[in-house]
């Protein structure tokens, strides 16, 4: 085993220890439930055996975990999370547009370094410094090739907590906005804000529009990067998009309101 996968393989032990304790369930159990012996589980917990994709989808859900695992092993060994953000970066360049609905954090490709660095730390907090610096720098290139371009249309839904919540300090958060009241007065992008309860709060996702191909969705907060197809899921991710966008502000009334948040962050 290489030292980075050894590192990968400990610091997954770890928090498969601290989510199987906080869930009561013992070793024993839990190995039973996944068909798998309490010496490989224990191995797995110490960080001595390397898990594998099975077996970490079964963990995940024998321990209510939501994708935590699945995202923390990708996260750690950029086993599948590099594969599908190329794969997502060579989709949405041959893109004719993307709309997308955002309830968390400010679109990625909207997004300044500093913005991106401040999430990532934030919501990677077992990722060195250098897993997150070239996590940054990916997303820099995708957003730099976004703003440089015409295409694709993007247009953009989000929860009016995004512009809300302050990321990293005022500085930043103040500087991030005015990027994105620039977008927006450049004409690159539409963007929405939408209040209160609304459908979007199922999750984040895109759907984007290839020249010459299907519709795909790219939902971001299921299986921790996972690109649909189906026509049918497809559809309904389309209706879901159709009604947040029904209930939102006006591109105006939403740009008004990321100025007036801009100046509650003073000179």
């Amino acid at each position: 085993m290489g030292q980075e996968i050894q590192e990968a393989s400990r610091r997954f032990g770890r928090e498969l220890t601290r989510l199987r304790e906080m869930s009561g369930i013992t070793q024993g159990k839990l190995a039973s439930q996944l068909g798998i012996s309490s010496s490989h589980l224990s191995n797995l917990e110490r960080g001595y055996r390397t898990p594998k994709a099975p077996v970490i989808r079964g963990l995940d859900k024998a321990l209510n975990a939501e994708g935590r695992l699945v995202r923390l092993w990708e996260d750690l060994t950029r086993s599948g999370r590099s594969a599908w953000l190329e794969e997502l970066a060579d989709i949405e360049r041959k893109a004719v547009s993307i709309v997308e609905s955002q309830t968390s954090i400010l679109p990625s490709v909207l997004q300044t370094e500093e913005y991106a660095k401040s999430v990532m730390t934030t919501l990677s907090p077992w990722a060195t410094t250098e897993e997150i610096e070239a996590s940054v720098q990916l997303r820099k290139k995708r957003t730099e090739w976004f703003t440089s371009s015409k295409t694709p249309i993007y247009w953009a839904v989000i929860d009016e907590s995004v512009i809300a919540r302050e990321v990293g300090c005022h500085d930043l958060m103040k500087a991030q906005l005015e990027h994105v009241a620039d977008l927006t007065e450049r004409g690159r992008v539409s963007l929405q804000i939408v209040r209160g309860q609304h459908p979007g709060l199922l999750g984040s996702f895109k759907i984007i529009s290839p020249d010459g191909a299907p519709d795909v969705v790219y939902a971001e907060s299921a299986h921790s990067g996972q690109i649909i197809d189906s026509p049918d899921d497809v559809r309904r991710f389309r209706l879901v998009y159709g009604a947040v966008q029904a209930a939102a502000l006006s591109p105006q009334e939403s740009k008004r309101l990321i100025m007036k948040t801009i100046e509650g962050y003073g000179a």
